[in-house]
């Protein structure tokens, strides 16, 4: 959409690295500008953040996504190409670390993840996002900033 369609008054937020939208009274509208990765990695700590707080107010293992908190932890921390250690991923996985080495050994074999050798010591295996997961995680939180701030029939789609 070209930002000649804003609804009028709206103002861009961000015209940076996905596509950027200009708030308009509750929802969002398309700009043409992108939403910088820095603000993305930012969004994806905050739904981690936010679904944890659940634990606070319920029973945590409810809630608990080891799967979609490596892949948002490994998206917030790879931004500039940079990879983790398995134990910095497992910890972000907030739980067991057998259960979050499961988990990363699903990623691995669904091809979100690659694992390469530490090139200082062997013995620990760097882990980063494959070029598609990134591109579909960027895609993905790129959707949200665009969802409408206030319509409860988002949550029908």
């Amino acid at each position: 959409m070209d930002t000649a369609m804003r609804e009028p008054g709206a103002t861009a937020d961000e015209d940076t690295g996905g596509t950027a939208f200009a708030r308009t009274g509750g929802s969002l509208a398309i700009t043409g500008r992108r939403v910088s990765d820095r603000t993305l990695s930012d969004l994806a700590c905050s739904i981690v953040a936010a679904r944890r707080k659940l634990g606070d107010h319920f029973d945590a293992t409810l809630f608990a996504n080891p799967g979609l908190d490596i892949l948002m932890f490994l998206f917030a921390e790879g931004l500039d190409g940079a990879t983790v250690t398995t134990n910095a991923c497992c910890a972000a996985a907030g739980v067991p670390r057998t259960t979050a080495l499961r988990w990363i050994k699903l990623l691995q074999d669904r091809g979100l993840i690659e694992g390469s050798d530490d090139v200082s010591d062997r013995r620990v295996t760097m882990l980063g996002l494959s070029p598609p997961a990134r591109d579909t995680i960027r895609a993905w939180l790129t959707e949200i900033v665009a969802l409408p701030l206030t319509r409860p029939d988002a949550l029908l789609r």
